[in-house]
């Protein structure tokens, strides 16, 4: 008899606990979902944290952390969540990318130029081989960063591509994207001391994009 008591009382504890739980997580859901409506990221991210805190080992969750710190720029949480998801999610690509945005935005060149190697591996896509490529230029991996840059160069897909550019220190510009390849492919030959290969590539960038403000100033100083 005394036992059978000492079990009831547990399974009620249990599911008090339970029901107490389930509650409180839809408290933080309501919260959660207000706060995104009042675009109150702050007040959405703590009940997120509320709701991973019930649920740990809801990837979903974690998911919309790392989205909420990701369009407020936070990129040092951003990145250390993209990582937690991926050692739950190895083919989650998109975490992946975010690793590969926050760690180029906290300035580890080296670090986000391997993550978007293996991204690059995993989706072929040309935005991400050409972040590859400017990233191996600002690293003075001068000819692994020509190889990839001929690579788009040839690539039936940069044909009809932009890109923005800055023109200055206020203003943007968008410009085909082959124009800014051949621009990359010449600041490498002026590091490189081949004036003469900067000159032709940066005429080639003129010839795409009679407007590139960038390239024009660049071959003048030639």
């Amino acid at each position: 008899m005394k036992t059978k008591i000492f079990l009831f009382i547990i399974s009620f504890i249990l599911s008090f606990n339970t029901y107490s739980q389930n509650n409180n997580f839809e408290v933080q859901k309501s919260i959660y979902e207000k706060a995104k409506s009042y675009n109150d990221p702050n007040v959405a991210i703590s009940a997120l944290y509320n709701m991973v805190a019930l649920q740990p080992e809801n990837v979903l969750l974690k998911d919309s952390l790392m989205r909420e710190y990701l369009a407020i720029s936070q990129w040092a949480p951003s990145y250390m969540i993209s990582r937690e998801i991926l050692g739950l999610q190895p083919n989650n690509n998109f975490a992946l990318e975010v690793s590969c945005v926050s760690l180029q935005n906290l300035g580890l060149k080296q670090e986000a130029l391997n993550e978007y190697e293996s991204l690059y591996l995993k989706t072929d896509r040309i935005d991400v081989l050409y972040t590859i490529s400017f990233l191996q230029f600002e690293l003075r991996n001068f000819n692994e960063s020509l190889t990839n840059l001929d690579i788009l160069i040839s690539n039936d897909q940069t044909e009809e591509m932009t890109v923005s550019v800055s023109k200055d220190e206020n203003t943007r510009q968008e410009i085909a994207i082959r124009a800014q390849l051949n621009y990359l492919k010449g600041l490498i030959y002026i590091e490189q001391e081949n004036n003469l290969l900067a000159k032709k590539a940066f005429n080639t960038a003129i010839e795409i994009a009679p407007e590139f403000q960038n390239a024009i100033s660049k071959l003048k100083t030639l």
